[in-house]
């Protein structure tokens, strides 16, 4: 069974590819759509297990790496496209920029953290505990309102969440809690750009100076900006996009924390 597409934009134009976070799908990227797609040719894809791929099983990142390599050889203008992911879909992001790195032109990742998590008893249950309430009410009501899901996107979020199986959710956080920088990311990378909001989880902020290891990394932070900027804040995330898609100085809204060698020029 095919991952669903999404599909923006002209054909020709260059190609981003967004990958959304765990528990929702592509409408998260709305914003960007709107403000992106006269200009690029867009590609949001939902991802094994969630959304309308809710039935195509998820493995592994490594495997949904392979599934996405396949839809930009396919779809993406001239087979290769810039990458866009936010939580879930940024660790995907860097193993496919890891795995595939001739089909990435550029890529930017919101929200990961490339340490594994504290081995404590509470990072142990998370998983179990959320595979359990996720598709809970209650537990959707209270997630809507801390991710400040706009009324019009909350009965796609109730459709995703309730859809979302135990089991994807357990493999999934599985990968997470022990994500490192893939070993595969080294000098001869396509740019890559690693942000995260200034109230995001100590373990995310700290986590970017690990992408110190990347010579084409820039890093930055967003302040007053929680996991979910792309929607909290979408004309500056949008923004950031096109900026660092056309190789222009990221715009100013953002703490630059490292320079990658290839973009010299950014925000101060």
């Amino acid at each position: 069974m095919n991952l669903k597409v999404h599909e923006y934009g002209s054909y020709g134009n260059p190609t981003i590819l967004f990958l959304h976070g765990l528990g929702v799908s592509s409408w998260m990227w709305q914003d960007q759509i709107e403000a992106l797609q006269d200009t690029y040719h867009l590609l949001a894809v939902d991802l094994p297990g969630n959304g309308e791929s809710y039935q195509v099983e998820w493995v592994s990142f490594a495997e949904t790496a392979v599934s996405l390599a396949n839809i930009i050889r396919n779809k993406a203008t001239n087979g290769q496209a810039h990458i866009v992911g936010l939580s879930l879909g940024g660790y995907t992001t860097l193993t496919l920029l890891a795995n595939h790195p001739q089909l990435v032109l550029s890529a930017i990742v919101s929200g990961v953290t490339v340490r594994p998590f504290p081995d404590t008893l509470q990072y142990k249950l998370m998983p179990k505990i959320m595979s359990r309430i996720m598709g809970w009410n209650l537990t959707i009501d209270l997630m809507s309102r801390m991710m400040q899901i706009p009324d019009e996107a909350k009965p796609l979020y109730r459709r995703d969440s309730k859809n979302l199986r135990p089991q994807t959710i357990l493999r999934i956080y599985d990968e997470v809690l022990n994500f490192t920088l893939p070993t595969g990311l080294g000098q001869q990378q396509p740019r890559l750009l690693a942000v995260a909001g200034e109230k995001e989880t100590g373990l995310i902020l700290e986590s970017l100076a690990d992408f110190g290891a990347v010579e084409t990394a820039v890093t930055a932070t967003i302040p007053n900006a929680h996991h979910g900027w792309n929607g909290e804040i979408p004309e500056l995330f949008s923004e950031m996009v096109e900026n660092w898609v056309a190789e222009r100085p990221l715009p100013v809204g953002m703490t630059i924390h490292k320079r990658g060698v290839i973009m010299a020029e950014t925000a101060v």
